[in-house]
This record gives C-alpha cells, structure tokens and sequence, in this order.
C-alpha cells in the first residue's frame, strides 16, 4: 500500500504559516539539500492557490504521476455510477468477456478484491524490459490474468494495495462504454476539470515542458502501462493538480467552484468518503485517510521508474498540498515526508 511516514508531527504551528512558507520551508528544501534534483508544487489555502518549483521545474513542467492516476480511475467510477452506467456494486466479470467471480468494482476501488499486487505472468515480460517493466506486457496476457483473478478472488477480502486491481478497473471500465479507460478519463474528467495537462501522452508541442525522470542520478525512460493505464499511466503539472484539489475541497464543503465541478460534485465526494478500515486509517474510492495529531490528512502518492508525485488535503482547514518530483524512492519517500509534514 502506499506507506505514509510514521513519525509524529513536531510542529503543529506549521499549519498558520502562509502558502508561500509553507512550500519555502518543506518543500523547495528537497531541492537544495538533495534529496530530488527538481520539484514542483502547489499550495491551496482555501480560494488561494500558490504555485511554485526548484531545481529548474516550473509550475507547468510535466512529470509522470503513478499511482496518482487512481484517484482519476475511482472519479471516473463514481461518475459513470452517478450516471448509471455501471454500479458500485457491480460484479466486475460483468464487463469483461467469460468472466466469473464474486468481485465486485467495489472491492477493486478499495483494495478489497483480494487480487494480488500485480499481474500473474508480468515478471517475466518485465525481464524483457526493467527499466519500463509494463511496456511489453499484452493486453490478451492481461484479460487471461483478469479472468483467473476474478474466479479466484474473495470481494470483500482485506485491504491489500493492488497495481493490479486498478488496472483491471479502468480496463473494465472502459469495456462497459465499449470504449477505452483513456478516452473516457480525458473526455469526463480531465476535460471538464480544465486539466489541460493531465494525459496518457505528452503531445509533441509540449515535450519541452516535461521533465526527465532520474533514478539514482541517471536518466530513464517513462513507463509505459499498457492495459494496466488505470493503475499509474498518467502526466500532470503541480498548476494542474492544484486545480484538483481547489475542487476536491471545493467539493467537500459544498462550495465547488466551476459548472463543471458541479456536475462532478457528487461523484467527488463519492471518492472521498471513507468506505474501509486500513492500517493506519480509512481508504475511500482510492483516497487514503490518516490521521495526524487531531487532524486527518486525504492522499495518494505515486511513484513510477523516475519520478514522485504526492498530492493531499485536509479539508478541515481548507489546505491541500501536490508535489512532483523527478526522481523516485522507495515508501515513505522524502517527497511524501514533506507534503505530509506541511500539515504539522
């Protein structure tokens, strides 16, 4: 699961700092004593939103987003069953061909189907390709897994962080509207947010707005998804990430701020609510809830082969924090400790 840092909050004065302190004491920091060779980020308080970067990244400077893309796969779940159009109850070998199972979209949304973290067989394409390690996997290889996941799994099954489920959510998702997870996510959800660079694929014109990713110092290459899009495959900015969180908080206090927020407002708070007991917290539809001192912080990080993203808020105090990072460690990185240590 994705791990946020144990360590008891110090300094509970943090959180009256302005944005512009916040992001100058935790966040740029990372910049100058190493621990990423570039950031960027956006600080919401409240209507405000400051954005800012180090290390040569900018506020627009696209990075790859992992495993923050899940919270775009949940939002497209909950708006497709706000429309009707599947239900979170569904069971999900309804929407994949000579499939069976007790599993339903539910349980893939929480981490509660009982599938394993990745794929069966994803190894050994992996040993083709490590540094992008999905990039050979096939699609066919992908729905003979799903099919024997399903059959096996037990819905309602404890929580444990699955690649694998989420990809199999978006895959399914986009088989109930006999069209593609991608299509929908950027035509429901990127689209209507004005996202405008969130995207399964930097299109030439804005190529030199996105960072390298780096591991260890040394450059490489993106990962590639493939069927598994729904887990991980996503770029964004820090510009954009904010504007989620603007209507996310927006959202939860029922002041959402554009048209498109509105028609989205339901299926958000959908996302956010608590629906499962965690160690540690709570998990919604993707958004994970832990609690700092009284407070409790909602948060997905995500990491690929090159870089980091965290994004979080608490809506109590109307704050939310996203950073972006063009390097990646193993969790709690240095990126999640900081985003989350802003909040005290």
């Amino acid at each position: 699961m994705p791990v946020p840092p144990s360590a008891p909050p110090t300094r509970r004065a943090a959180i009256r700092l302005s944005a512009e302190d916040l992001a100058g004491s935790h966040l740029a920091p990372l910049v100058s004593q190493g621990a990423v060779p570039s950031l960027a980020w956006a600080v919401v308080q409240g209507q405000d939103v400051v954005l800012g970067g180090a290390g040569g990244a900018g506020p627009r400077t696209i990075f790859q987003i992992g495993s923050v893309t899940k919270v775009f796969t949940a939002l497209l779940l909950a708006d497709m069953a706000e429309r009707g159009e599947v239900h979170l109850a569904d069971l999900a070998a309804r929407y994949l061909r000579d499939g069976v199972g007790p599993v339903t979209l539910a349980d893939l949304a929480t981490h509660t189907s009982g599938l394993p973290r990745l794929p069966r067989g994803l190894f050994w394409f992996a040993l083709l390709s490590p540094r992008d390690p999905y990039a050979r996997y096939p699609e066919r290889r992908f729905v003979r897994a799903a099919r024997r996941a399903l059959w096996t799994g037990r819905g309602g099954s404890p929580y444990r962080y699955s690649n694998f489920g989420y990809g199999l959510l978006g895959y399914l998702l986009g088989q109930a509207r006999k069209s593609t997870y991608q299509a929908l996510t950027a035509a429901r959800i990127c689209g209507p947010l004005g996202l405008p660079d969130t995207t399964f694929e930097v299109p030439e014109p804005s190529r030199d707005r996105k960072a390298q990713g780096l591991q260890r110092g040394h450059a490489v290459p993106d990962w590639h998804l493939g069927p598994l899009a729904g887990a991980g495959a996503l770029y964004s900015t820090a510009a954009d990430l904010g504007t989620l969180l603007q209507v996310c908080l927006g959202c939860v206090i029922s002041d959402p701020h554009t048209t498109s927020a509105v028609r989205l407002a339901p299926a958000i708070r959908a996302t956010i609510i608590p629906r499962q007991p965690i160690p540690g917290g709570e998990v919604g539809l993707a958004w994970h809830h832990t609690r700092r001192g009284d407070h409790t912080i909602i948060w997905h990080n995500g990491r690929t082969g090159g870089f980091s993203a965290m994004v979080a808020f608490d809506p109590a105090r109307s704050l939310g924090i996203a950073a972006l990072a063009n390097t990646a460690s193993r969790p709690p990185s240095p990126l999640d400790e900081a985003v989350l240590g802003a909040f005290g």
